[in-house]
């Protein structure tokens, strides 16, 4: 079968194949073990759990793997920032790593915030559960 007719997908794969072939042992059981997490990523000591390698190597199989564009670093909301979680290229991150539409740039979107905050004022004053007055207070904090 020639090349032409192979097309450029296959091309691809096999690029990929051969990428992935080049993988030394442990950055290829790291790499399986972030690919196994999905949209919902893995961090260090997890994959240091998983793997039984030490610190410095995943470290550098990390490093490897990022520059090959094989993996990605995100920032999970509730880790604030501190370590990050580590997936495949292929997926994105869950709703559950990034907030959702509740978050911005893994900031609470104060914005949304303010118009359930309004939404519930006016629930309130409508049914007449409790009054502006005595919630004035819990509103402004």
């Amino acid at each position: 079968m020639s090349r032409s007719s192979e097309g450029p997908s296959a091309l691809k794969r096999k690029r990929q194949d051969s990428q992935l072939d080049s993988l030394t042992e442990h950055e290829r059981r790291i790499y399986d073990a972030i690919r196994s997490t999905k949209d919902m990523g893995i961090n260090k000591q997890a994959i240091k759990r998983e793997t039984n390698l030490t610190a410095v190597l995943i470290n550098k199989s990390l490093k490897t793997l990022e520059g090959m564009k094989k993996i990605k670093e995100v920032k999970g909301i509730q880790s604030k920032g501190r370590w990050g979680l580590y997936m495949a290229v292929e997926f994105e991150p869950s709703n559950e790593i990034t907030g959702g539409a509740w978050y911005e740039n893994g900031n609470l979107g104060r914005e949304s915030v303010d118009v359930v905050k309004r939404l519930c004022v006016m629930f309130i004053n409508k049914h007449e559960v409790a009054t502006l007055k005595g919630q004035e207070f819990s509103m402004k904090n």
